[in-house]
Formats: structure tokens, C-alpha cells, sequence
């Protein structure tokens, strides 16, 4: 595909597709709507998204018969999907039991494989050890104590990983405020001179 027909430079320097629309507001992506993940049973990702992380179930429903069409998936795939989201309302997951024809044995993506390979949420400081005691009292597989590191540029986050049922890795993070990182990126400024 060539730079223009991709979105980008063309040879006047140009970028192609830049269209505005309305009161010269240019044309794009506002938020993140929902990501969409297989799972291998739906009970048990339930169990881990709204008892686990907290979070809640905001629809649930089966696919519908243009599913397969618009997503090109084998004719006569069918599927239960259920929506959970956080207290922020701004995106969600769609947890989806796909009913597919056998011998599809997909896997968890990891990172370093193409697609995703993790979620993070942010979370509360004062939240972060009581949710990562919380998955592990319900058996969750979890990769270590919560741990606070300082991220270059950006400041103190506190964090630990964990995998959902079907072996996704979840990152539960607390982030600083925007004032920490204002001050934080402040200081090292003033100490680089």
C-alpha cells in the first residue's frame, strides 16, 4: 500500500484524507467504545471481571444472525456476549462465547505476538492491594505483590499483573494525578538544568 492510500504523506507533503468536517473539526476517532475478547467460558470471565475487578455487567445478549457476515466468521457461528465496564463509564469489554465449528483451538495472545496482549486498568492506590488480596483469595493466577516503580517522565505507579481464566494478562495500575506528573516532571527538569 503506498504512503498516500495508507493516510500519509503524499509527494507535496500533503496529508491525504484530511477532510474536515462541521466547524472545521477534523474527522476521527473520539474514545474507545469497547474491546471485544473470546473467551472459552463465559461463567468463569464473569466471575473475574465483576467479582474479581469490581467491575459490572451492562448488557447482555446473543449475537445476531449478521454476526458471522460482518465479522467474517464461519457461517452459522453463534454467540453470547456479555458488556462489562468500570465505574468511569468510558469504554468497555465485551466478553464474547463464541460457538464455533470444532478444531478452532486459539489461544491467549501474549506480549511480543501480534494483537493484543494485555489490558490495563487504572485503579486507586488504596485499591490496588485490596483487589490484588481479593483474586488472590479466589485463585486467580497472580504474578507478584503489588510493587511501586518510578516510570521515567511520568512519575510513581503502583501495579501488579495477574491473567483472566482464559490466560489474558491483566495489568490493575495505579497512575499518578496530573499534578504528580506536572511536579514530577518539573523536579527532573530542574535537576538536568
Amino acid at each position: 500500500m503506498s504512503e498516500s492510500a495508507a493516510g500519509g504523506s503524499t509527494a507535496n507533503g500533503s496529508v491525504a484524507n484530511e477532510k474536515a468536517v462541521g466547524e472545521g473539526r477534523r474527522a476521527g476517532v473520539k474514545s474507545l467504545n469497547h474491546v471485544a475478547i473470546g473467551v472459552s467460558d463465559l461463567e468463569a470471565s464473569l466471575r473475574f471481571y465483576v467479582e474479581g475487578l469490581g467491575m459490572r455487567k451492562t448488557l447482555q445478549k446473543q449475537t445476531s444472525a449478521l454476526t458471522p457476515e460482518l465479522m467474517r466468521l464461519p457461517e452459522g457461528t453463534t454467540g453470547t456476549t456479555v458488556f462489562v465496564q468500570g465505574d468511569s463509564r468510558v469504554g468497555q469489554i465485551e466478553l464474547v462465547k463464541w460457538e464455533l465449528p470444532p478444531g478452532d483451538d486459539g489461544r491467549p495472545k501474549r506480549p511480543g505476538d501480534f494483537g493484543m496482549g494485555q489490558l490495563s486498568f487504572p485503579v486507586a492506590l488504596e485499591d490496588v492491594g485490596v483487589i490484588h488480596e481479593r483474586l488472590v483469595e479466589m485463585g486467580y493466577e497472580v504474578y507478584s505483590a503489588p510493587t511501586t516503580t518510578t516510570v521515567k517522565n511520568y512519575g510513581p505507579v503502583t501495579l501488579f499483573l495477574c491473567e483472566d481464566p482464559d490466560g489474558i494478562q491483566i495489568e490493575l495500575v495505579a497512575l499518578p494525578s496530573p499534578e504528580t506528573v506536572r511536579e514530577f516532571r518539573a523536579r527532573a527538569a530542574a535537576e538536568n538544568g
